[in-house]
């Protein structure tokens, strides 16, 4: 039995992709087929993203002079109002860590804040859950939009306003993923932006539907992400935000 033989007959059982893989590295060839590895990654992942197959890779480095950080909703109708959110607090905090993080960076920090009519069952413009949540209220270096609509993009003038600064990348936060958040990921992508949603400084709630069925939180939040990093941009976690390079 020749050398190769012997340390493929050597080898735990495992999936072909695995196993060309791991042979590949103890020949130290892994470096020379490149190529061939992510051939084997895409084999070996049975459902991969369409930004995945389209050669999309997620975001591995941020400019401060073109990045801009949206936090979105962080309202008293999603802690004391009628939407309550239970991992609010949760996604506030990690906006919080993202705030500093771009204050040290000198990356732009816009608040978004929802408004509907006087009476309204949500965000009445008359009552308190309109109001940012104690704990984040923009600051005065902050810029404030209000929207009328679960896109940010679709009732004001931001797009203008950002591609008249020169920011191509949108560091996205808030609350809820699967409505405002997805929301602004969704329309900012056709309009030439570079997406990043902070998958732990979003947060949403369950919900049932009119026939009766639940859908958790969890699943609702997991699906909005799965959605996002599908086809509109690359969803990261906090500390992978800060652990970006910026330059």
């Amino acid at each position: 039995m020749n050398r190769t033989a012997s340390f493929l007959a050597a080898q735990p059982a495992r999936s072909l992709p695995q196993l060309i893989k791991s042979t590949l590295v103890g020949l130290g060839m892994i470096m020379g087929l490149g190529q061939f590895a992510v051939a084997a990654d895409a084999a070996a992942n049975k459902h991969p993203t369409i930004r995945a197959m389209s050669g999309a890779e997620p975001i591995g480095r941020l400019d401060p002079k073109t990045t801009a950080l949206l936090v979105i909703d962080f309202q008293n109708e999603y802690f004391t109002g009628r939407m309550p959110i239970p991992d609010g607090m949760k996604a506030l905090d990690n906006t919080q860590r993202l705030i500093k993080f771009a204050d040290k960076e000198h990356i732009q920090v816009i608040h978004v804040q929802h408004i509907a009519p006087e009476d309204a069952a949500v965000f009445a413009t008359n009552g308190k859950t309109v109001d940012f949540q104690r704990l984040m209220k923009p600051r005065p270096q902050d810029k404030l939009v209000q929207k009328t609509s679960v896109s940010v993009f679709a009732s004001t003038d931001l797009d203008a306003q950002l591609k008249q600064v020169g920011v191509k990348t949108l560091i996205i936060t808030g609350l809820m993923t699967h409505a405002c958040v997805a929301g602004a990921a969704r329309d900012a992508a056709p309009l030439g932006y570079d997406v990043v949603v902070a998958s732990d400084a979003t947060a949403t709630r369950a919900i049932t539907r009119a026939d009766g069925r639940s859908v958790t939180k969890d699943e609702l939040q997991n699906s909005a992400l799965a959605e996002i990093e599908d086809t509109f941009g690359s969803v990261l976690s906090t500390a992978q935000i800060i652990a970006l390079p910026v330059n």
